[in-house]
């Protein structure tokens, strides 16, 4: 007996731990429930058996085992509640050892899997020989037979068997498609789709492919597909192997083959690259997403944004395309995110830069993005190719891009369209259309009297004619954009030469733009040539054949490089480097040939165009033998306009424990056809910094003098700006930061310089080591700015702190947030319009009667007022409890707000409190929440308690004539019973005491109260896993306080609602079922702020959903929704409303 029981243990350890799901598994299959079925009870463990432990996600019904060839018959699945039974609740493909679920999963669920399996199993793949017969003998019986050769022979790639996978190959496929029907008893049927599919995997060794694509919500069309990848939510195919990959969908093209030809577009379409043998090659075809544009712009005072992004002609009124876009600030490339340096709007195309970066009017921001294509249908090929052995090089680039004319976008061209198009050439004011039409529209006409008869805005749907404006440029039409109404732009009469629009509706001009460039070079020893030429084609109008004389363009460079030992005592490694550059006035490349703001190196106006020229350069650089480094570099630039210039500069860096830097540059230009000819530059910079054990200060000072060519005025700018820093080591775990700079700034007068203002600048910075269970993260910002001519002074002031601290061990923690900055905000205006009978929520005069026949609309201004913007959280909280009752018990409070003052920052608005928020004239926006919340003894069966405590407050006074005011309290109480594993109860009692306020300027003040006291009781069923029953009864007492708007009584309006909950599995299907029943006494119900949606509860109110599953990878569902109020009192009043969904599922 003891020897068969010591061979049985060691033949269970075997099987558990060594040939089967080793330890963790055991661990797993020991905290098994002791509910798990034992269907295959046994003296001595099978070495070949073993349970797993899996966790269920959410939208996942396949899951690996971890051995295949399950023996049949031997899987067995089960969770905490009951066990499933195979084919109803779970299919296993025993071949390759795959569970997969027929029933939704439940996310967190423990999922216990018990199998056999084949001790030895055999290969999944097997590779077969094909014999040939030998070749027939020749005549001559002395003929020597070939021999048979026992390899494999090649088969046609027809006949292979597609259920065979070639050697290496192991894909992935995942995904869903739904087919459903949206339908309602107010409404028309809805045919929606998804797609969402991923593939991963290998094809061969070393070749992956990687597949994502999503389509959802995009509708039909009559053939039942959609059109074009732009109707793809997310597509791409992408294919990597040693020598080159391939991509198709949403794909990223960089080329960087020289200067001329180099391109960064965000795509859709195919790409394909590849190398080998010194060769590398890129193609690629897609369809451009959008139109690249670069702005820059100096920063405003005070200002972190919004900044608007326009598209070529200057209008804002553009979207970007996402990811598109690279941000630099002063030379450094930018991060995007709001944790970062910036966060992007791409949809109103507005950027907003955090605190990390601050802004002033002496940054320089540039921004390369591509706005969304808006005219037609716009197409892209690229090629590129280049070869590399020994000492030379080659490569060449071809590019094309282009508006698809025959498929404009939200427009329809006539063939008086076309004719416009034909005769207008290469300008957009000629190419205007009829822009007036007469019906329902936002114009009037005003005949002509003492001004020329013109258009007037009269409203939103409120005028006689529907007009089109086109922007024909300053000073050349008679309307200027003056607001924007509901989203659309409002445009008033100025006189003719007095704006920039006509009326008339804008023709896109369709463009097509080729390049082609190539590049040469060679290098031998320490001298290396490279010679660069280009071509390019841009016809701005191809319906015209008009102004196409300047469309071709050509550009050339030459590089010379010499590279070497430069000899004597102070020699050392050094070099020499001639540079020749000619772009001509009609070359016109895919990308920006210059860095941001180059212009002001040459002594030119920062809107100069500084493609088109002419240069020579010669630069060297020497590194010392003692260290450091030796810059020096002279250049000669001529522009088209007759702009010339000669630039001079040096520079010297060496780091160490004593860091110097110093930089020279002077540039010397002229322009001879205007009043001020003279520009150039003088910038002189210099650093010194000392590294100590302890501390690293450093001290750096920036003389510059710019001036331009002008023919209004002297346009020059001169500055002087010296800072101090000192900063702890960088080998430090604590990182410390405190500086100050103080900046002068003058402008050219006839006189000479005259000062502008004086800047001042504050900044530190503080973060402990991440790793402590403490920590402080604080950084400072604060700009006094000092007009001279102006005794007002600007602030602006930036900040982010961050605390935290916790005890693990005892449970608590604790966090607290804040950032300081400053933005721009839109002024806007509510104004009153008329929408007809019932269907708004204001009467005639403003007031806000909730069934009226006016309503509010937006009327927004494109001025910017700033506004100071502090948010601020705070967190506690404390886990206790170490037994099975009270092991999750909690207690945690929370502090959010956030306060928009308009001008400068108030110390109050760091902790703003909710009266302030509420009540403060000066706040633009105040919002403040408080929360309190407790959880005692989770686990108990008796008594299970909940505490919530909150209050929101919010004010809104960022219209010029409307403010809304909202202070919503609530304080719950649920007690959790589960006195058996069947049997669960709980009751929820609430008191909630919710205030609004709106005041117009033309209307009478609005306040309304509402108090409401209730509760909510349940009773939960769980007889089994297939089946849950729920009896709920909710009542709550509900009145106005005196005084509130609207308010005829002190009456109590009573509410009882009574239904059941029903969920239960049916076969291979899940029904759910929920009715509630609504008993209404006392005064009729009153919302909180009236619209034209009833108030209060249905009288009868259900809803119905029924999942089957067709297949173990199919489902149907429907579900159906009734409201009824029949019998409400109190208008607005609704008939029997039915909405629904039919859904057809399937995953793979």
């Amino acid at each position: 007996m003891g020897w068969a029981l010591a061979r049985a243990s060691v033949l269970a350890l075997i099987g558990v731990g060594v040939l089967g799901f080793g330890p963790a598994v055991a661990r797993a299959a020991a905290a098994a429930p002791a509910a798990a079925p034992k269907t295959h009870p046994v003296s001595v463990a099978d070495p070949a058996c073993g349970v797993s432990l899996f966790v269920q996600q959410a939208g996942r019904v396949a899951y690996r085992l971890p051995h295949a060839f399950l023996r049949p018959g031997t899987d067995s699945v089960w969770t905490r509640a009951a066990a499933w039974r195979r084919g109803v609740d779970y299919g296993v493909d025993l071949a390759h050892g795959e569970l997969r679920l027929l029933r939704e999963p439940k996310p967190g669920d423990s999922l216990w899997v018990s199998a056999c399996w084949l001790m030895v199993p055999p290969p999944l793949e097997f590779q077969l020989y094909t014999w040939q017969p030998a070749p027939e003998s020749a005549k001559d019986s002395t003929a020597r037979v070939a021999p048979v050769s026992p390899g494999p022979g090649t088969r046609p790639v027809t006949g292979r068997v597609p259920q065979l996978a070639a050697a290496g190959t192991d894909l992935t496929l995942s995904g869903n498609k739904s087919l459903a029907v949206d339908f309602g008893s107010s409404q028309d049927a809805f045919l929606r789709q998804s797609l969402d599919l991923a593939v991963t995997g290998t094809l061969a060794p070393g070749v992956e492919l990687t597949g994502a694509l999503s389509d959802r919500n995009t509708p039909l069309s009559a053939a039942g597909a959609t059109q074009d990848l732009q109707s793809l939510d997310r597509v791409l195919i992408e294919l990597k192997a040693p020598n080159g990959s391939a991509a198709l969908g949403d794909v990223t093209l960089d080329l960087e083959r020289g200067e001329f030809g180099r391109l960064e577009r965000r795509l859709q379409g195919a790409r394909g690259d590849w190398s080998g043998h010194g060769f590398s090659g890129v193609l690629a075809a897609a369809s451009a997403q959008g139109e690249f544009h670069r702005l820059q712009f100096f920063g405003v005072e005070g200002r972190q944004g919004p900044y608007l992004l326009t598209d070529d002609a200057g209008s804002p009124f553009i979207s970007v395309v996402a990811a598109s876009e690279v941000v630099t600030l002063d030379g450094e490339r930018l991060t995007r995110g709001e944790s970062a340096d910036y966060f992007m709007d791409y949809e109103r195309g507005r950027i907003t830069f955090t605190n990390h970066r601050p802004i002033s009017s002496a940054s320089r921001v540039t921004v390369d993005y591509q706005f969304t294509v808006n005219r037609f249908r716009r197409n892209l090929a690229a090629a590129g190719a280049s070869w590399e052995r020994g000492p030379g090089r080659f490569s060449t680039t071809f590019i094309t891009e282009g508006d698809d004319r025959g498929r404009p976008l939200g427009i329809t061209l006539d063939a008086s369209d076309r004719f416009t198009l034909a005769a207008a050439g290469d300008s957009t004011s000629r190419a205007v259309g009829e822009g007036a039409v007469a019906g329902l529209g936002d114009y009037v006409l005003i005949p002509a009297s003492v001004v020329p008869a013109h258009y007037a805005f009269a409203g939103v749907d409120s005028g006689t004619y529907s007009v089109r404006f086109a922007r024909v440029g300053p000073g050349l039409g008679a309307y200027q954009d003056s607001a924007a109404v509901q989203e659309r732009t409002v445009f008033a009469f100025v006189g003719q030469g007095n704006g920039a629009y006509r009326v008339g509706r804008p023709l896109p001009l369709p463009d097509s733009h080729q390049l082609w460039s190539v590049t040469a070079g060679a290098s031998a020893g320490p001298l290396t040539v490279d010679v660069e030429g280009a071509v390019s084609r841009h016809d701005l109008n191809t319906y015209s054949p008009l102004d196409d004389g300047d469309d071709a363009g050509t550009a050339g460079r030459a590089r010379l490089a010499l590279a070497g030992a430069v000899p004597g005592r102070l020699g050392g490694p050094g070099g020499l480097e001639l540079t020749a550059r000619s772009v001509g006035r009609t070359f016109d490349p895919f990308a920006r040939l210059e860095r941001p703001f180059a212009q002001e190196d040459w002594g030119l106006p920062v809107d100069a165009d500084l493609e088109r020229q002419s240069r020579y350069e010669l630069s060297g650089f020497l590194h010392p033998r003692l260290g450091g480094e030796l810059l020096g570099a002279v250049g000669y630039l001529a522009t088209p306009d007759g702009f010339h210039s000669l630039r001079r500069s040096a520079a010297w860096s060496r780091e160490g424990r004593v860091t110097t830097r110093a930089s020279w540059a002077r540039a010397a230009g002229e322009r001879p056809d205007v009043r001020y000819q003279g520009g150039g530059r003088d910038l002189r910079r210099a650093e010194l910094g000392l590294s100590l054990a302890w501390l690293e200060p450093s001290l750096k000072g920036e003389w510059d003098e710019r001036r331009a060519p002008s023919d209004t005025g002297r346009a020059g700018v001169r500055t002087r700006e010296l800072s101090a820093e000192l900063r702890a080591p960088r080998r430090l775990a604590w990182h410390a930061q405190l500086g100050f700079t103080v900046r002068r700034e003058a402008r050219d007068a006839s006189g000479g310089f005259v000062a502008q203002d004086l800047a001042r600048t504050w900044r530190g910075l503080l973060e402990t080591p991440t790793a402590a269970p403490w920590g402080v993260s604080v950084a400072w910002y604060r700009r006094l700015l000092e007009p001279r001519a102006d005794p007002r002074r600007s602030r602006s002031d930036l900040a982010s702190v961050r605390l935290r601290g916790g005890d693990l061990k005892r449970g608590w923690s604790g966090l607290a947030n804040l950032e300081v900055t400053n933005e721009g905000e839109n002024q806007q205006v509510r104004q009153l319009v008329f929408v007809g009978p019932g269907k708004g929520a204001y009467d005639a005069f403003g007031n806000l009667v909730g069934n009226g026949d006016h309503d509010l609309v937006i009327v927004v201004s494109p001025d910017l007022v700033r506004v100071a913007r502090v948010a601020t959280s705070a967190r506690a909280s404390w886990q206790f409890g170490a037994s099975e009752v009270w092991r999750g018990s909690r207690l945690e409070a929370d502090f959010e707000s956030e306060a928009r003052r308009r001008g400068g920052l108030s110390l109050s608005d760091a902790w703003l409190s909710p009266s302030a928020a509420m009540s403060d004239l000066g706040l633009s926006r105040g919002a403040v929440t408080q929360r309190l919340e407790s959880e005692l003894a989770p686990g108990s069966t008796v008594a299970a308690l909940r505490l919530r405590l909150e209050r929101r407050v919010s004010g809104d006074r960022s219209y010029a004539n409307f403010g809304q005011t909202l202070d919503d309290r609530a304080l719950t109480v649920r007690w959790r019973a589960r006195p058996a594993a069947s049997l669960s109860g709980e009751v929820e009692a609430r008191w909630k005491r919710d205030e609004a306020g709106q005041a117009l300027l033309s209307g009478a003040p609005f306040r309304r109260v509402l108090r409401e006291t209730g509760a909510t009781a349940q009773l939960v069923v769980t007889p089994g896993a297939r089946l849950r029953a729920v009896a709920s009864l909710d009542g709550g007492w509900s009145r106005a306080e005196a005084g509130s708007t609207g308010a005829t009584g002190t009456g109590t309006t009573r509410t009882v609602r009574v239904g059941p909950d029903l969920d239960a599995t049916l076969g291979r299907g899940h029904v759910g079922l929920t009715v509630r029943r609504a008993f209404v006494s006392g005064p009729p119900a009153l919302a909180l702020i009236p619209s034209t949606d009833p108030a209060g509860a249905p009288r009868w109110e259900g809803s119905a959903r029924g999942d089957l599953r067709l297949h173990e990878t199919t489902t149907a569902s429907i579900s159906v929704t009734v409201r009824d109020r029949t019998g409400q009192v109190t208008p607005p009043t609704r008939p029997t409303e039915v909405t629904g969904r039919a859904e057809l599922r399937t995953f793979f």
